[in-house]
């Protein structure tokens, strides 16, 4: 196997192979790390998913003299925190040491329901915009609510080619946003 710094070199030129490579080799740590802390399989992976999209879009501004699991951890975690204040279902104590997660079930209110379904159609607008094998697996994730192994299992893909096939639709995605 080649180097990790050759791989980050080459994960840096935008190569898929080399990100794919440091996606296989950080996975388990970032979803480990992040669900340690939640205690939630689905929104551990999300996260993870998530943390490996900012990864991808910040792997220029890695620093070589550092080690790249704990840039890629220290991602992750501030990507964690990040999603638990957005998630209306997860409530962090952070001044907590220990991370401690209470996890709540809160009722939208009638004006969150209409802004959902107003972000909702949004998005399902935009997921036009992009290719069969990418809109669908979205469309599984986050409107369906499928689990990784409920689309692997629909899709007939590996975990893994869930994971990658997630990740680039995400980064499409963003793209078409940014727009």
């Amino acid at each position: 196997m080649r180097n990790l710094q050759q791989i980050i070199l080459d994960a840096k030129k935008g190569k898929r192979q080399a990100q794919n490579i440091l996606m296989d080799l950080f996975w388990g740590n970032v979803y480990n790390y992040v669900y340690l802390k939640i205690k939630d399989e689905e929104e551990a992976e999300d996260i993870a998913i998530e943390t490996f999209t900012k990864v991808f879009a910040k792997l220029k501004l890695y620093n070589s003299d550092f080690d790249f699991k704990t840039w890629v951890l220290s991602i992750a975690h501030n990507t964690m925190i990040d999603h638990i204040r957005k998630s209306p279902a997860l409530k962090l104590s952070l001044d907590d040491e220990n991370y401690q997660i209470e996890i709540e079930e809160d009722l939208p209110s009638p004006e969150e329901t209409l802004i959902q379904k107003q972000d909702t159609d949004a998005l399902i607008h935009h997921l036009q915009k992009l290719k069969p094998e990418y809109r669908k697996i979205l469309e599984l994730r986050f409107l369906d609510e499928k689990t990784y192994k409920e689309i692997a299992e629909e899709l007939d893909l590996t975990m893994a080619n869930v994971k990658v096939r997630l990740l680039r639709a995400r980064q499409l995605l963003q793209e078409i946003l940014k727009v």
